[in-house]
């Protein structure tokens, strides 16, 4: 005779399988940064944009924890407490954040990898220390910009004793999805996919330029 039940059998192996994904993101985005971070060869610009994007990967899975993972394992504080711990930590909205830092690191090495293959010798492309201050910092801002009405409508619901977001009109909630949905999906999609199709096809079809378009491009 089985010790649980079909949902808790289930809610155990949700359970699980979160808890592996999670410590396989952390150690292995824990190895890339050692491992950029430790060898001085390895501190490039392109290096420090896959930290930045194994830091955002790890912002994910750690914040993911608490909703999917612990939610089950403690009770909740209600009231403003609640509230604050929604918006902070078990609403899951730096999730969000992360996730969005993700992607639009993503596209930020794509348009790197573009320059590199397409246009090796123009200087301008070329990503350096002092654009990468610059870059970093704006996909993060950016990041959070687009995750404000999260924080501003996630609140403590008694009812089911968990978080839940509360927006003032029906059709809010619907147009924030699809704004989320085209600025971090189908956008950056698009682009990574025309930059690197035509990085496939300039190395697939490679011509050695001459010395009018190394000059020209210079």
């Amino acid at each position: 005779m089985s010790l649980y039940t079909d949902s808790e059998s289930a809610q155990i192996g949700i359970t699980a399988m979160f808890a592996i994904l999670v410590t396989a993101n952390l150690l292995g985005n824990m190895i890339v940064c050692l491992v950029i971070t430790i060898y001085q060869e390895m501190r490039t610009p392109m290096n420090y944009l896959l930290i930045n994007l194994a830091v955002a990967d790890m912002m994910v899975a750690l914040f993911v924890t608490p909703r999917f993972l612990l939610s089950h394992l403690f009770t909740h504080p209600a009231g403003a407490t609640g509230t604050l711990l929604c918006k902070l930590l078990t609403g899951g909205n730096l999730t969000w954040i992360g996730g969005a830092a993700s992607v639009f690191t993503l596209v930020a090495i794509a348009f790197e990898r573009y320059y590199a293959v397409m246009h090796p010798y123009r200087i301008r492309g070329k990503l350096t220390y002092g654009k990468l201050k610059v870059l970093l910092p704006t996909i993060w801002i950016a990041s959070g910009i687009l995750n404000i009405p999260l924080f501003l409508t996630i609140y403590f619901d008694k009812a089911v004793n968990f978080c839940m977001e509360y927006w003032p009109n029906d059709w809010l909630p619907k147009a924030y999805s699809s704004m989320w949905f085209f600025s971090a999906g189908v956008i950056p999609i698009l682009l990574m996919s025309v930059l690197y199709s035509r990085v496939v096809c300039r190395l697939w079809f490679k011509r050695e330029p001459n010395i009018d378009n190394i000059t020209n491009q210079v």
